[in-house]
């Protein structure tokens, strides 16, 4: 595909990648089961928006974008959140531990897969709250960790191999 072919279909996908997100925000207050339908759909449509997109960029690395600096998602500590913490730090555990998995996701996935989670048994607690106690457990000894996890996007966290298959 020529250059300015490629320039322009990377310009929709771009417009299509940020409606898909848009809409996977939206699901956030409809029903579990329909929900978790939708987003099988909107996950098999982003992964051929961002495949094609990284098509383009192995063929015109010129039109990749350029890297953005990490930024730091939140700087609260655990310290700072529990002692006036509201909810059961029992059950916040329980939910992050539900959804750790032995491989290894992105800081950001997991705070936002265990925000979800809370939201859906009504559990008001924020993200930051959660990235705090994420961290808490990682410093103990719970979760591997590769990067800084204050900065969600860059960083990399998984369930500790001696734990997988404990964890319930």
């Amino acid at each position: 595909m020529d250059r300015e072919r490629a320039a322009e279909l990377k310009k929709h996908l771009l417009k299509v990648s940020r409606a898909l997100d848009r809409t996977v925000i939206a699901t956030n207050g409809i029903d579990k089961v329909d929900r978790d339908a939708l987003l099988e759909h909107l996950t098999k449509a982003c992964q051929i928006v961002y495949e094609k997109q990284f098509d383009i960029y192995a063929e015109h690395p010129e039109l990749a974008p350029r890297p953005k600096p990490p930024r730091i998602s939140s700087t609260l500590t655990w310290d700072e959140v529990s002692p006036s913490l509201s909810v059961s730090v029992t059950k916040l555990d329980q939910i992050i531990f539900s959804v750790m998995e032995p491989q290894w996701r992105n800081m950001m996935l997991i705070v936002g897969t265990a925000f979800v989670e809370c939201a859906d048994i009504g559990l008001a607690i924020s993200d930051e709250t959660i990235a705090a106690r994420i961290q808490a457990l990682a410093s103990a000894g719970h979760f591997e960790s590769q990067g800084d996890l204050r900065y969600w996007g860059n960083s990399m966290i998984r369930l500790k191999a001696s734990l997988v298959g404990q964890v319930s």
